[in-house]
């Protein structure tokens, strides 16, 4: 999905802050003023990451919604965040 928005196109990239790994944190905007995370937030391609947009109630919504119509990972009925499953114990 994010190749089909976004391969090939220029894009903007809003800056918000830099994470203690270096990594930026931001929004990606499409051509023609779509929003990347909240397109693939609402397909149910990725979470909402509260850590770094605790106060982004668009994100919250669209979450809420891509959970309710178990879209994408939602599928799943426990699916596991990232920042949890790097946590498991490995065997």
């Amino acid at each position: 999905m994010t190749s089909e928005l976004a391969f090939g196109k220029e894009v903007t990239v809003k800056v918000f802050a830099v994470d203690k790994y270096g990594r930026t944190i931001g929004e990606v905007i499409l051509p023609g003023g779509k929003n990347l995370n909240q397109q693939l937030v609402g397909a149910g391609m990725c979470w909402w990451y509260r850590q770094y947009a605790p106060k982004d109630t668009g994100l919250k919504q669209l979450e809420a919604k891509a959970r309710e119509a178990r879209r994408g990972l939602w599928v799943d009925p426990n699916p596991i965040p990232p920042w949890k499953w790097r946590k498991l114990p490995r065997g």
